[in-house]
């Protein structure tokens, strides 16, 4: 009878310990997919300060409106908003669709068609290779006021991925007349 508390008690601890591994294994997977997660977000926000901050520097580089949306290599669409796309890296791609949401919520008209980098209308496998190469957008609204004796430029940057808004910036330039 004390040989078989003896085999029991053995049992009963090998399972506590199999138990307390298994709910050590789970909190630590957890936390590692936790970290990632935010060392992802961390990352593209990174970046995405970054490419505002360099789309900054050119408005300031600039010295008109046309002049800022060539040293940004940016498309402008139909409403007037500036369009570049960036890969992962921060890198720009170039010509990849903006999704219609990510221009609504930059305070952007849609347009009725989407449209490739040389203008025509893109189809719907254009579109989707084009989203997949695309990290970032760059999507900038620049507003030109009068003011004095010469112009206002302020412009609103917003660098978005394909599902969020990661990072918004306000500017100004004056540009004596």
């Amino acid at each position: 009878m004390h040989k078989l508390r003896r085999g029991v008690a053995f049992y009963v601890e090998t399972v506590l310990l199999l138990l307390f591994l298994l709910l050590s294994l789970t909190v630590l997977v957890r936390m590692l997919g936790t970290a990632r997660q935010l060392s992802r977000e961390a990352r593209q926000l990174s970046c995405a300060v970054r490419i505002a901050q360099d789309a900054a520097e050119q408005l300031a580089a600039s010295d008109s409106r046309e002049d800022f949306a060539a040293l940004l290599g940016a498309r402008q669409a139909e409403d007037g908003t500036l369009i570049q796309i960036y890969d992962a890296q921060g890198a720009p791609a170039g010509g990849a669709p903006v999704s219609h949401e990510m221009r609504a919520a930059n305070g952007a008209q849609a347009p009725d068609g989407a449209q490739a980098p040389d203008g025509a209308p893109a189809e719907d496998g254009a579109r989707a290779s084009g989203a997949a190469q695309a990290a970032y957008s760059l999507l900038c609204r620049v507003e030109e006021t009068p003011h004095g004796t010469g112009i206002l430029l302020t412009a609103h940057f917003t660098v978005c991925n394909e599902d969020n808004i990661l990072y918004e910036l306000d500017t100004q330039k004056y540009l004596r007349g």
